[in-house]
């Protein structure tokens, strides 16, 4: 079985992508997330009867493995920074970090958000590392509050309170609907459609294109804030694990509760 099938970027660089499509044929019961990752499975013709719309269990661990407000409020003071004034960055793909003009690109617009008075915390990824130093890059992250990477349950604290999120992760963009936060997302496809369409994030290029749309995001953080507060997730209920584990305990003949169907 498969959890979270039906992924799909068409982006042929992506080796991930290749792996998700193999599975999912060779599957006997796949979990997608949403409808999209439903209609993606058909288009390949792929039996109704083995696809189950379950949602994505991300929105149960983002909820589970989010900090307290207390060690969320230590932890933004451990970095000197305050809520909702600060961008949380993280850059770690191949297509960002394995060309000096990409990577370069992406660095020198977090330094100009920094420049401008918006602190900018960047946990960096090994590979982000060793490409900055290849590429003589490291001048701009001199204005940049780099650290080393963060676990995930701080990751999240830290994300629940950025004014926004600038990120080439594919998990962001599952979890920032989930914390209520704006993303930019620094590909140049994604397989997570669904975010972008609700709103909590945008698809964008190194350099201006990712500038010029943080600076405008930047610029309405209140009013954006309470609208995406007021959002619903588009990867589900939080309801997601049990009907996985429902559906893997019929899949093995043993039975199981029934749960409450995703609504489409």
């Amino acid at each position: 079985m498969h959890v979270e099938a039906g992924l799909r970027s068409y982006d042929r660089a992506m080796p991930e992508g290749h792996n998700r499509v193999m599975v999912d044929h060779v599957s006997d019961l796949l979990c997608a997330a949403t409808e999209d990752n439903v209609a993606n499975l058909r288009a390949e013709s792929l039996d109704r009867g083995r696809i189950e719309l379950t949602g994505n269990t991300v929105v149960e661990v983002v909820r589970r493995q989010l900090p307290d407000r207390a060690v969320r409020a230590a932890l933004l003071a451990a970095h000197g920074l305050r809520p909702d004034g600060y961008v949380l960055a993280t850059v770690h793909r191949p297509e960002n970090t394995d060309t000096a003009e990409a990577l370069g690109a992406v660095l020198a617009e977090l330094d100009r958000i920094a420049r401008a008075g918006t602190p900018v915390l960047f946990p960096m990824h090994p590979r982000t590392r060793a490409a900055v130093e290849r590429f003589g890059l490291a001048g701009l992250l001199e204005r940049l509050a780099v650290t080393e990477p963060v676990g995930y349950g701080d990751f999240l604290g830290l994300a629940n309170h950025a004014a926004l999120l600038v990120s080439d992760s594919g998990g962001v963009q599952e979890e920032c609907s989930v914390l209520g936060r704006p993303l930019l997302v620094v590909r140049r496809s994604t397989e997570r459609p669904e975010a972008v369409e609700a709103g909590f994030a945008a698809l964008v290029q190194p350099g201006e294109e990712l500038g010029g749309l943080a600076r405008a995001w930047l610029s309405d953080t209140p009013e954006r804030l309470a609208r995406l507060a007021a959002a619903p997730s588009p990867y589900g209920d939080g309801l997601a694990s049990a009907r996985v584990a429902a559906l893997t305990a019929a899949l093995a003949g043993r039975g199981a509760e029934p749960v409450v169907p995703l609504a489409a």
